[in-house]
């Protein structure tokens, strides 16, 4: 397996051993192994730091180190290359989940404990009033015989769904995107009032998405309604088999492939003029957004002015009514895409040989 990245890298948040924007994938770099020791589970980026999390539970990290940010303490502003982060900042326990906000990061355990590390001013971290540091468990939250089964974080904000379908948040909710009242939540506080059980939610910059089952196509937006990020969502979203937050957008893919997108597009956001079919997975990073098609494709399109879409924008950095296609054969000619992952203007596609 072999892990890419493209575009911001000012703080070496892509882990390609330099600091350098790039709109070419570049090979990730790994310190102290020759390769990737178990499969990529899922990868989070924050505003110049990036968290891979593997099925082993292990969690790597590359970019700004500033604050603790990045879960390890360093001598230096930042790494280029993907380091571990040692089990022994989450008291020995394997990691399950992972987010990442602007200058900070929120780690799950199998345990169902919960860490959160780096800087917030606005209970970024959920722990009253501390502001910044390395890993620091929370008090626990999850009641006995529950599990944590999702996690997601925007700039500011972090939601945390349960096995029961209840669902805290903490952070900056003065948008009401943590529910009522709509103020700083310094701790983690349940969201009272759902009339459903939630399975899945992702963040927006200023809006929480929480979803019912795909049987049910229950669904519910807390927030601002920029963009009309709330008014124009459909009634229903049953049948979905992903759904992805932008900073500004939604979108949801259906078991049959088909995308549906609503939000800000002054960019492109929302997808090529011609309705986008055959996906079998997309990703949302902050204004731009990464499909993998049926046919082995990775395509991205929106704001792409630091190399996160690739070559060939606009002159307003964009890719705007089209798409761009990454194609592995410029990599490996006998690897295919298996995963795709888009952060804070910057992207990351995972190959592995056919």
């Amino acid at each position: 397996m072999r892990l890419y990245g493209f575009g911001s890298n000012a703080s070496g948040q892509l882990g390609i051993g330099d600091t350098e924007d790039t709109s070419l994938p570049q090979l990730c770099q790994l310190a102290g192994y020759q390769e990737w020791p178990s499969p990529i589970k899922s990868i989070k980026a924050g505003g110049n730091h990036t968290l891979v999390l593997l099925e082993s539970g292990q969690l790597f990290v590359s970019g700004c180190t500033k604050d603790g940010r990045a879960g390890l303490a360093t001598s230096t502003d930042s790494i280029t290359t993907f380091s571990e982060i040692p089990a022994s900042a989450f008291d020995d326990s394997k990691v399950k989940l992972c987010s990442a906000l602007w200058e900070a990061s929120v780690t799950v355990t199998n345990d169902n404990d919960v860490y959160t590390f780096g800087f917030g001013s606005k209970g970024e971290l959920g722990s009253g009033n501390m502001v910044e540091g390395l890993t620091h468990k929370l008090e626990r939250f999850c009641p006995e015989g529950e599990r944590i089964v999702d996690l997601s974080s925007s700039i500011g904000h972090t939601v945390i769904v349960l096995s029961n379908g209840d669902v805290y948040g903490w952070g900056n909710g003065r948008k009401g995107q943590l529910g009522a009242p709509a103020e700083v939540v310094w701790q983690p506080r349940k969201i009272q009032g759902l009339p459903f059980k939630v399975v899945r939610a992702v963040c927006g910059r200023e809006f929480s998405y929480l979803v019912g089952t795909p049987e049910h196509g229950r669904h519910t937006i807390l927030g601002s309604d920029k963009w009309k990020i709330r008014s124009g969502a459909p009634s229903s979203k049953s049948g979905w088999a992903h759904v992805a937050a932008s900073w500004s957008s939604l979108f949801t893919l259906s078991t049959s492939g088909k995308l549906h997108a609503w939000g800000r597009n002054d960019h492109g956001q929302l997808g090529p003029d011609k309705q986008q079919i055959g996906l079998l997975r997309v990703v949302a990073g902050s204004e731009h957004v990464m499909a993998l098609t049926e046919s082995g494709a990775v395509i991205v399109w929106g704001w792409g002015e630091h190399g996160n879409c690739g070559a060939g924008i606009d002159a307003q950095g964009d890719v705007k009514g089209q798409s761009n296609e990454i194609y592995s054969s410029h990599f490996e000619p006998s690897h295919k895409f298996i995963g795709i992952a888009a952060g804070c203007a910057t992207s990351f596609v995972w190959t592995e040989e056919n």
